[in-house]
């Protein structure tokens, strides 16, 4: 059975996810200046065979530079590009293409907002003679712009217990500013603490591996990209996964409420994909709509 170019997947909330089977360079044409979000985690290094390219580290910076100005042009000028990837260990050794390639994009005028980390909960056991279990993977967020939209009260988290405890019994150092006995500048006042509920996360994330496959070699948690649809793209903006691999990204759109766009190469990965947004996105029957050819849908497809 041949696999059609698109489907569109509509939930009955509103959000819609358009999965895309071709090479994001030519499918994010469409889309000039209509992207809040681009979150996706490319191909690693000679990690992934028949899909775009087996890329040694050495040139994966240039492989990733061929989708420089596709990516840059379909932003809006206060979108955001998040990239979750890590090094690859060569010949026992850690290579730094990821941080050439961050380095290249800023070379062609890109800014480097932030860098978060993704903790993993459960890591990979394993044996190596020199380094030990990875646990953690970057996640890099890039702008067009040096205040791209940024919405940190929609990742605020509980407080946590431990404020009922400490702010039982306030000290005197705790009623107002208290500098560091460092004299290091900083300092606190606890008392702002007092009637509060949530707070603003850090920029670590921790977060499970994926227990699954999902028919992807490379699966990564929804609530991953959720964190960053969250926190970059607006209640109403598009997001765009231009490596969209099983779907994840499109799972957190739909459970944020955003339109999305999963763009792959890999005619089985779009297809597995489809498989899970109808599955584990609850879309019934009559909401998944297939479509042999991509054609223009109000709200989620690119303005003509």
């Amino acid at each position: 059975m041949s696999l059609p170019t698109a489907k569109t997947i509509i939930r009955k909330a509103g959000s819609a996810v358009a999965i895309i089977n071709g090479d994001n360079r030519e499918v994010l044409k469409k889309y000039v200046n209509q992207v809040d979000l681009l979150v996706t985690s490319p191909p690693y290094a000679d990690a992934r065979k028949k899909h775009y390219d087996s890329v040694h580290p050495d040139d994966f910076a240039d492989w990733f530079l061929s989708f420089h100005e596709a990516f840059y042009n379909a932003l809006k000028p206060n979108g955001s590009l998040v990239i979750n990837i890590k090094d690859k260990v060569v010949d026992g050794v850690r290579h730094r293409f990821v941080w050439r390639m961050i380095e290249a994009l800023c070379d062609q005028g890109w800014y480097s907002i932030d860098d978060y980390i993704w903790h993993k909960t459960n890591p990979m056991p394993g044996y190596w003679p020199t380094r030990l279990r990875d646990g953690w993977e970057y996640c890099f967020h890039l702008s067009k712009s040096k205040k791209p939209y940024f919405n940190a009260d929609g990742v605020r988290k509980p407080i946590g217990d431990w404020v009922e405890s400490r702010l039982r019994k306030l000290g005197e150092n705790d009623l107002s500013r208290h500098n560091s006995v460092n004299q290091s500048g900083f300092g606190r006042d606890i008392s702002k603490w007092v009637g509060k509920q949530t707070v603003l996360p850090s920029n670590v994330i921790s977060l499970a591996l994926v227990g699954k496959n999902q028919g992807h070699p490379a699966v990564f948690p929804v609530d991953l990209p959720l964190f960053f649809i969250k926190l970059l793209c607006p209640e109403d903006g598009l997001v765009i996964d231009p490596f969209g691999g099983s779907g994840s990204t499109g799972l957190a759109a739909l459970s944020a409420g955003r339109r999305c766009v999963l763009i792959d190469n890999n005619a089985e990965y779009c297809q597995q994909a489809v498989r899970r947004l109808r599955e584990e996105g609850v879309a019934e029957d009559h909401e998944v709509q297939p479509q042999k050819q991509v054609k223009p849908q109000p709200g989620l497809f690119p303005k003509s």
